[in-house]
């Protein structure tokens, strides 16, 4: 077997997200027990999960800290437990709700403290529901992905940006695309990615993307009947009816 081809297989990505079958499931797990640089790789797309997931979350003050891991029951990470792996979409959902009891938790006190901050209590209100409303788009994301009959594509960096990496998932039974943007660079303001479906060699336009700020944002795409592969371009704005841009990544279903 060559190890680096069956990485960019995209199974590793497949596992991490709960998508592998049962039997590639426990292909995987069993060679991660005989290859060391397969787990590292494993390890590291689930660093860069958590990490896009935790990207903006600000920590509450010390104190404050203390007393939300004690109210709800949370192990503090100073505390000596053994480490269990969680799924990336648990761990980013689990550490948006810690967020959400300190932020409230602070603010129930500020408002105890000093009547006078209503304003200040509305505009964190509407921060809470903002997170609350960020989460069921979170999970409703992962109920997607988790579909029967749904492919994965990892679209790779090319020559214009060989750090670039995205995932196309398409829904063999409804022919909806999806697409994940895992490391593109902001692109220039007269610009805009463009996804492609390439169906018997030729590419097929499914779409423009306007960009998130939001880590692991999941981009609905124009569904496709047949493809054998993806790939993204760099075009100007508004996209264009053929690829005329610098190619930044792609791969095959």
């Amino acid at each position: 077997m060559n190890l680096q081809e069956y990485i960019s297989s995209g199974i590793i990505e497949s596992y991490v997200l709960g998508l592998a079958s049962e039997e590639e499931r426990q292909e995987f797990e069993q060679l991660c027990g005989q290859h060391p640089e397969l787990v590292q790789a494993r390890d590291a797309f689930e660093r860069q999960l958590e990490q896009q997931a935790l990207a903006n979350a600000i920590p509450p003050p010390p104190a404050i800290k203390a007393k939300v891991w004690a109210e709800t029951g949370l192990v503090s990470e100073t505390t000596q437990r053994p480490v269990v792996r969680m799924g990336w979409m648990k761990y980013a959902v689990a550490a948006s709700l810690v967020l959400l009891a300190g932020s409230l938790f602070w603010n129930l006190n500020l408002q105890k403290q000093n009547q006078g901050i209503q304003k200040d209590l509305a505009s964190a209100r509407e921060e809470l529901n903002s997170a609350r409303q960020s989460l069921a788009a979170m999970e409703a994301d992962a109920s997607v992905l988790q579909k029967p009959g749904m492919k994965m594509a990892a679209l790779n960096g090319m020559d214009a940006s060989p750090a670039s990496y995205a995932t196309v998932y398409w829904d063999t039974t409804s022919k909806d695309v999806y697409l994940m943007v895992n490391n593109l660079p902001q692109p220039p303001t007269d610009k805009q990615y463009q996804l492609w479906a390439i169906i018997n060699g030729q590419p097929v336009d499914i779409g423009v993307l306007s960009m998130s700020q939001k880590p692991l944002q999941l981009y609905r795409m124009r569904n496709t009947q047949h493809a054998q592969a993806f790939a993204i371009t760099l075009e100007t704005m508004g996209g264009s009816p053929v690829p005329k841009g610098e190619m930044y990544v792609m791969g095959k279903l």
